[in-house]
Order: C-alpha cells, then sequence, then structure tokens
C-alpha cells in the first residue's frame, strides 16, 4: 500500500526508492494546480534551496481538487516525507490532512494561502498590504466613477486578507460617493475564461458604463482584459497580482494600471528553508505571529510585496523576472523609462 502510494508520486516530484528515502530527507509539497504561470516559479524557488541542502523534493499536484488533495497528502505522508509543504486549493476541506501530518510529527507549512489552525506554520507575503497597494495604485488614477470588484475563488479566504487592504483604500471614498461599486463577482478558481465571461455580463448588464475593475490577480485581469477589449475599451484602469509576463507588457503598453509583484522564487525559497528548519527540529528563523480567521496565532514568515506600474517596470527588469525584450514587446506609444 506504502509502496504503491510512494510509486505514485513519482511522476510529480521525482520521487527516491524507499531505501533512498531512508537516508536523504524530503520535503513534500502538495499543489493545488498548476493552472497560474506562477506556481512554476515558485517550485523552481523551492527545488533550488532544497538541492543546496541535499534535500529531496516530491509533489503531486491536485488539478483543484480539494479531495485529491486530500488523498494526495495521505500518499506524501505515507512515501515518508520530513515536512509538507501545503497550497491549500480549499483551506477548510485541507485540515484532515494538517491533523494527519500532525499525527504522525510532520510540520506542515501553510503556503501562500492560509490555514485555519495552529498546527502550521504560514509563509506567504503581507497580504492585506498586497491588496492596500493595488487600491492605492488604482485610486492614484481613478479616484471616482463605477467600479468592479472581481475577486478570486469564494473558498479561498485568502480573498479577505486581499478585500481588508483594498478597502483600508476605498471604504471613505465609497462612503462619501466619490466611488460606486457597480458590481461584485467571485471567480471560481481564479479562471481567466470565467473572469472574462463574468466581465462580460457586467459591461453588458451596466451599459459599459464601467470606469476601473479592480481584479484581484493577473489571471482573472487577464480575462478581463479580453472582455474590456471586445469593446473597444482595454486601457480603462485595471489592476492584478503575481507579476505574469503578459500583464507586465499590459502595463508597458498603457492596457493595466498595477500588477503587485510577489517574488514568488523568493517565496518558495523562504518556504523551502524554513521546512528544513522544521524538518531539523528547528525553529523557523525571522518568523513573526500571524492571526487565523477564527483567532489561532501562526508563526508565519511575510514577505514584502511591491507595486509595479508603468513608472516602475525596471524593477523587474532588474530583478531577472522579465527580460527587457519580453517586458517591452510590441510597446509603441509612451514607451516606460524600463523601455527606452
Amino acid at each position: 500500500m506504502a509502496c504503491a502510494a510512494f510509486c505514485g508520486l513519482a511522476a510529480f516530484g521525482g520521487a527516491l526508492n524507499p531505501a533512498a528515502a531512508q537516508e536523504t530527507k524530503r520535503i513534500g509539497v502538495s499543489w493545488r494546480h498548476f493552472q497560474e504561470e506562477r506556481w512554476r516559479i515558485d517550485e523552481a524557488g523551492i527545488k533550488s534551496v532544497l538541492d543546496q541542502a541535499g534535500y529531496a523534493y516530491v509533489s503531486a499536484d491536485a488539478q483543484a481538487d480539494p479531495q485529491k488533495q486530500l488523498t494526495d497528502v495521505e500518499n506524501l505522508l505515507a512515501s515518508g516525507i520530513d515536512a509538507l509543504i501545503l497550497l491549500a486549493q480549499d483551506s477548510k476541506a485541507v485540515l484532515p490532512a494538517v491533523e494527519r501530518a500532525k499525527a504522525e510529527g510532520v510540520p506542515v507549512i501553510a503556503y501562500d494561502a492560509p490555514i485555519d489552525t495552529a498546527d502550521a506554520t504560514f509563509v506567504s507575503f503581507d497580504n492585506v498590504a498586497v491588496g492596500r497597494l493595488m487600491a492605492e495604485a488604482m485610486v492614484k488614477v481613478k479616484p471616482n466613477g463605477n467600479w468592479v470588484l472581481i475577486e478570486g475563488d469564494a473558498s479561498h479566504p485568502i480573498i479577505n486578507n486581499f478585500r481588508q487592504g483594498q478597502m483600508e483604500v476605498l471604504q471613505p471614498l465609497i462612503d462619501n460617493g466619490d466611488i460606486k461599486i457597480v458590481a461584485q463577482q467571485n471567480i471560481e478558481n481564479w479562471k481567466p475564461d470565467v473572469a472574462q465571461s463574468t466581465m462580460d455580463q457586467i459591461l453588458t448588464q451596466q451599459g459599459n458604463a464601467v470606469d476601473a475593475v479592480l481584479a484581484m490577480n493577473d489571471g482573472t485581469s487577464t480575462g478581463v482584459a479580453a472582455a474590456l477589449s471586445a469593446q473597444g475599451m482595454l486601457g480603462l484602469p485595471l489592476s492584478g497580482q503575481d507579476g505574469d509576463h503578459a500583464v507586465l507588457n499590459r502595463i508597458a503598453k498603457g492596457q493595466q494600471t498595477v500588477t503587485i509583484w510577489k517574488n514568488s522564487r523568493a517565496l518558495g525559497e523562504a518556504a523551502a528553508k524554513a521546512a528544513i528548519e522544521l524538518a531539523e527540529g528547528k525553529p523557523v528563523t525571522g518568523a513573526t505571529t500571524f492571526k487565523t480567521e477564527s483567532g489561532h496565532d501562526q508563526p508565519a514568515v511575510l514577505l514584502e510585496p511591491i507595486a509595479i506600474t508603468h513608472d516602475n517596470l525596471n524593477v523587474v527588469v532588474e530583478a531577472d523576472w522579465i527580460s527587457k525584450e519580453d517586458l517591452c514587446q510590441g510597446v509603441a506609444e509612451n514607451p516606460p523609462a524600463a523601455c527606452q
């Protein structure tokens, strides 16, 4: 049974044979899915640290299925891992997996998305700051008018952190009547095609009387951009987060306002370092405290996000996140300094 589970992981993370597993410490990673560009970057960061430390990496892709993620974690635990990095598809549905890991003495890192338990270490960005930076950049260019809020999957508690930060900026403008929220929609699994069809419907309902779209990530902003383009409205103030290459190119072209860059390779590196420390029975270096949704205190490593706009695109080029060629492809009018 354990061997079957172990062998089933080979397709995902290069699992070792049982004899080698006894000799080499192993970090298991349960991914919610690989539908977004950024998770491959996170994975590269994790692998780079584990390789350097002589740890093995094994992983499983839940393919956006909460039940499959539970099975994935069971299989990872059965294969003999020393710590688990868990990117939850459904933060509530995954709780039994955290409990199972605790029972087996395997420390858990809640990766990027919070899990409401005291039995995990949270490694992410300051997600309230993500929402705040996003809203600040949007308000700078459009402090009034009809706004649409495109939010992430309703089953992901992280959207509450993003919204909290957004509303620190927007609520005063909503209260005094400068900004009117004409639509607010969650997007299942953050899918760009769902965001596009949702935005199509909103534009129809509003007769295209929309002045700004606050989208919570780059995948949904890409769907929104397609809907806006179809109506000749591309260039409307539009937000996102993750620093996807296509979005950075849109910002360079003046077709999107902001993306909140979360250096996901650095996040992966931080999670791997924390996993190694936990696997070795050590406290996590630099950990602070994060308060979960129901009030649990978690050790946490929170990185700082950066708002990327037309004015500071050089930051992502200088960090080798994107090449100048890819950033500036098709840029004609009003090129940013990074493209000059």
